[in-house]
């Protein structure tokens, strides 16, 4: 009787292991299709900001009448620019409504010309992946949705339990990108200054 017990719990283990397995590599699919689904539709739309704003010209931030920052539309998704990383040969769409769920980086404060802008996203794919890596001295680059192509240099990288705005502020960054880690449950604060 015994025996027929501990029979039954081992068959009982290894379907229940079985079961366990088979969910587990359901769930490695479905992330790898997400990330593969993310990068492509990334490139698409950026590929769209591309073709319909204006040729992008270098431009120096100033302060306007109104700093409102202009928007475009793509799939009901409002864009208000591109943000380039060179180095890490990365370009991504930023969306303009940090109140949305997104899977690009947002504008979550401030206006580029008033040199206030803040950025935020994810160390998910297709936002910031290179955020590892990223260092003091690498150039960025902002394009408005007018075609102004704003360029800054990081000078300062910090490490952060929050990202509220005592910890974004930095009196002499004209431009602040900030990246949850959502493995290690931080967020790495960008401080950067306009190109010279």
């Amino acid at each position: 009787m015994k025996q027929q017990m501990n029979g039954k719990w081992k068959k009982i283990c290894i379907l229940a292991g079985g079961c366990l397995l088979i969910v587990a590599m359901g769930v490695l699919i479905f992330w790898q299709w997400n990330i593969h689904t993310s990068a492509e539709k990334t490139e698409y739309y950026v590929d769209m900001l591309r073709t319909l704003m204006p040729e992008p010209q270098n431009a120096v931030p100033e302060e306007r009448r109104d700093n409102t920052m202009s928007t475009l539309s793509i799939d009901g998704i409002d864009f208000v620019g591109m943000l380039e990383i060179p180095h890490y040969d990365s370009t991504l769409p930023v969306c303009a409504d940090w109140g949305t769920p997104s899977k690009y980086p947002c504008q979550f404060y401030g206006s580029i010309y008033d040199r206030t802008m803040q950025i935020g996203g994810t160390s998910q794919k297709g936002q910031y992946d290179f955020y590892r890596e990223i260092s003091v001295g690498d150039t960025i680059y902002f394009t408005d949705m007018e075609g102004n192509r704003y360029g800054y240099s990081i000078t300062d990288v910090r490490y952060e339990k929050n990202a509220d705005q005592s910890a974004l502020q930095h009196k002499e960054s004209s431009f602040t990108l900030f990246i949850k880690n959502i493995y290690a449950l931080e967020y790495i604060i960008v401080f950067c200054d306009v190109l010279s």
